[in-house]
């Protein structure tokens, strides 16, 4: 049998629980990233409804557009971008958006 010294076996123990752990943190962040861009889904959808049904836009339709803007803004920008989104970022989604339901732009 062949005698192993403690020290490369030490190693490796330590090299796979630091992969592990890296594992463990890009898993945590993507979980950060979903739960935020789900988060976002639901807040933009009901701020973009209220808006849209208070400026005269039927509700049916309204449900619509903003579902399809959160939709493809969660496809186009990061958890981050989503956090300090700006009209001007969301503006040209919205309006392709609302063009695919019919609406005049």
């Amino acid at each position: 049998m062949i005698a192993l010294s403690a020290r490369p076996i030490l190693a490796f123990v330590f090299a796979a629980a630091l992969a592990g752990c890296s594992e463990g943190e890009s898993r945590m962040q993507k979980g950060f990233e979903d739960g935020l861009k789900t988060s976002f889904v639901e807040s933009f959808g009901e701020s973009c409804r209220a808006a849209a049904e208070g400026s005269g836009a039927p509700a049916d339709l309204a449900v619509k557009v903003c579902k399809c803007t959160a939709d493809e803004l969660i496809k186009k920008y990061s958890a981050s971008d989503l956090i300090g989104l700006s009209p001007e970022m969301a503006s040209p989604v919205m309006k392709q958006c609302a063009a695919k339901s019919g609406l005049p732009i």
